[in-house]
């Protein structure tokens, strides 16, 4: 408890002091505004939305352009309510003419940084990122890291992909007792990873929901039970009830759901109470617009209110989610999602019988979002994938040629890959693209 209070009281307090950066002054407020009521949370939202559309509108060529054509203005958006004027943007938008067309003229360089993902539809994409919206995002990931009853300072262990080892963030993961091991190599040395745990005894583990899945079903199968891990926190794709209820037996812990993404942040997670994910209101307006015939289910649309570089302002992140309408008994006054469906893992089958997650291509592929608008992975047989591409004009043979060494290495060489350019990918009948699609 000494470590934690040092860190908290002195070591955060002081560090962002001299660094400059707001961390650990956004935390505090989050810690205090979570328990507002909804109408205070409402107005902070409000407030912030209005100042965002005019910076958006004034430095952001792309929401220019949107509103002028939709006829609507910063100064229109009066209430909460008032969004809908706005349009909803997509990758589409960000990745045309980027990054002059969706970035902000007036953030500086060095005050913005450029990242990627490939999300969960199989589509590399880049944005950017400014320092506030970095602060805010650790902020709210530790706000909600309390609400599994850690404390900062507490031993973590991240069983995720890949990880920047940066200077800056070694003293981060070092200050915060932070480790990481891989996601994708689970299947190779889940034993490994078990005997890690028991030393390191961390109290709590942040993982892909396949990846911490798939470790509980093989810790079962070996018999190596004897782990006590006092919070999972489930991320990157769709929990499961069942996947949920393993997790928790193998482990013995509990399961905390998140929603979020790369490009926006956290934007809900659950509480101690388990009755949905709370939005993380004073950083996210959440919509969720039901589609023609559907019953509460809808897509999920996200204003982040903290990034000025690149701002996402009803941003369809592809998802689909469910609404609550119902108010937790924690007290909290962030509102509710009742469950997030988008986000459908699937394994590819190697030759030698091992599983393979998606999020293995997600991440192989982010290197190639200047060569690649989408890709596709289908396994029709035990030695045989499908690789559908959709091409920019920068793509040529020699990318080609690298994309497929790296594809062998990993898969084996007795994994045929066969390339196929497309001018799209096919959508599933849920409206969603399917990564990688295991046909056998």
């Amino acid at each position: 408890m000494l470590y934690e209070f040092t860190l908290q009281k002195i070591a955060f307090p002081v560090s962002n002091a001299l660094m400059g950066r707001k961390f650990w002054r956004y935390y505090e407020e989050l810690s205090k505004s979570q328990w507002f009521k909804r109408e205070e949370i409402e107005e902070m939202q409000l407030k912030k939305l209005k100042i965002l559309l005019s910076h958006a509108y004034q430095t952001v060529p792309l929401y220019r352009e949107l509103m002028n054509k939709n006829n609507v203005r910063p100064e229109d958006i009066k209430n909460l309510k008032d969004i809908t004027k706005l349009p909803i943007v997509s990758k589409k938008d960000f990745r045309e003419g980027f990054p002059k067309r969706p970035v902000s003229s007036t953030v500086p360089k060095n005050k913005r940084m450029l990242d990627s993902t490939s999300g969960s539809t199989g589509s590399p994409f880049q944005f950017m990122r400014d320092i506030n919206f970095s602060d805010y995002s650790l902020a709210n990931t530790y706000r909600t890291y309390n609400w599994t009853g850690m404390e900062i300072g507490n031993k973590t262990v991240s069983l995720w992909g890949a990880h920047k080892v940066s200077p800056v963030i070694k003293v981060f993961d070092a200050m915060m007792r932070r480790k990481y091991l891989p996601s994708f190599d689970v299947e190779e040395n889940y034993k490994e990873y078990y005997f890690e745990l028991k030393r390191y005894r961390p109290y709590l583990i942040e993982a892909y929901s396949a990846s911490v899945t798939h470790l509980a079903k093989l810790l079962k199968e070996s018999g190596l039970t004897s782990l006590h891990i006092p919070a999972v926190i489930s991320s990157a794709e769709t929990l499961y009830p069942k996947n949920r209820k393993l997790i928790e037996e193998v482990l013995h812990t509990k399961v905390f759901n998140r929603y979020g993404s790369r490009e926006v942040g956290n934007v809900a997670h659950e509480c101690e109470k388990h009755s949905g994910l709370h939005i993380n209101a004073e950083s996210y307006i959440v919509e969720i617009i039901p589609e023609r015939g559907s019953k509460g289910k809808g897509r999920l649309i996200v204003t982040n209110l903290t990034n000025f570089a690149m701002p996402f302002i009803r941003y369809d992140t592809e998802d689909y989610a469910t609404p609550s309408g119902k108010e937790c008994s924690c007290g909290r006054g962030l509102p509710l999602i009742a469950n997030i469906e988008g986000r459908v893992t699937d394994f590819i089958i190697l030759p030698n019988g091992k599983d393979l997650s998606y999020l293995f291509f997600n991440y192989f592929f982010e290197q190639f979002g200047a060569y690649l608008l989408q890709f596709q992975i289908i396994q029709d047989k035990r030695d045989h994938i499908i690789l559908s591409i959709v091409p920019t004009a920068k793509y040529n043979k020699k990318k080609e040629k690298e994309i497929l060494r790296g594809l062998s290495k990993k898969l084996g060489q007795k994994m045929r890959i066969t390339v196929e350019k497309v001018v799209s990918i096919e959508k599933e009948k849920s409206g969603k693209l399917r990564p990688v699609k295991r046909l056998i």
